[in-house]
């Protein structure tokens, strides 16, 4: 596939930004660092498209997106026509998450962070100082995401060994914004392996909170992993599905919150 190809089947995918918060501070200010940083530090970082609520942004050897609840840039690898997955591809993945070992969660976490630093300043020292990380594990993958006062990031590393990030998110709201049952998608970006697409979500929720429920348009309910006012769970999904994505809020009362669209979270959080 030449320069030309890649090029046209990028703009193809590419789909306009819905009116949001893309124009506040926050937004541009990391869309200024990333059209600003030089890109020969640059590794294998997948190329990214839109989701379908962002706008492209197009520099010398990247495209990203930008939009959505302040700031949030999501990478997802490009899906050229007839590269069909495998039938047995996250094969281990559950609906249930296991706890990732302390081990795993340090490794998958500093090789994100040295991926994310050329791209967007993220230091080591940024991860020894985070104000949390939420991990988990489904079958052979894991899942990280890093949260710091300014930036907060989802890492996943396949059955491979290979560690991706997925989204990068700044301008988080409070905790006192989200209240005792508020919620704040940080991230909800498509990523593709050598298996085929997965749908990494994470995000912030208020502190009645106790557990938090994705619900698939197939019918499967992925429970996620909550810690600490923050939640993350990913899924196999095919290349550009997602609609009809809801969340269900579960509080200590017993009570839930249910039907809550995943786009529309994606958007703009629901405070309390």
């Amino acid at each position: 596939m030449n320069h030309h190809d890649l090029d046209s089947q990028l703009r193809a995918a590419a789909r306009p930004v819905p009116r949001g918060r893309v124009h506040q501070a926050p937004a541009q200010d990391l869309l200024e660092r990333i059209v600003n940083t030089p890109r020969a530090a640059m590794g294998a970082t997948p190329i990214g498209v839109g989701n379908g609520r962002r706008g492209i942004v197009r520099h010398p050897a990247r495209w990203v997106t930008v939009g959505a609840a302040a700031i949030a840039v999501t990478i997802a690898a490009l899906v050229v026509p007839g590269l069909g997955g495998d039938r047995e591809a996250y094969a281990s993945w559950s609906a249930t998450p296991a706890q990732l070992s302390a081990d795993d969660a340090q490794t998958i976490g500093r090789e994100c962070v040295r991926k994310l630093e050329p791209d967007f300043g993220y230091t080591q020292a940024d991860l020894s100082n985070a104000r949390k990380v939420i991990a988990e594990r489904r079958g052979e993958y894991g899942y990280l995401s890093i949260v710091t006062k300014r930036w907060s990031a989802a890492c996943f590393r396949d059955k491979t060994g290979d560690v991706q990030y997925s989204s990068v998110f700044e301008g988080q709201v409070t905790d006192a914004q989200l209240g005792r049952a508020g919620i704040e998608l940080q991230g909800w970006g498509q990523l593709r392996t050598s298996e085929g697409h997965v749908r990494i979500m994470s995000g912030h929720v208020g502190s009645d909170i106790a557990a938090v429920d994705v619900s698939l348009t197939n019918g499967t309910t992925v429970h996620a992993t909550v810690d600490g006012g923050y939640f993350l769970a990913w899924y196999p999904e095919e290349a550009g599905a997602g609609a009809g994505t809801t969340v269900t809020l579960h509080k200590k009362d017993g009570s839930a919150s249910t039907g809550l669209s995943a786009t529309e979270l994606y958007d703009a959080p629901k405070l309390d």
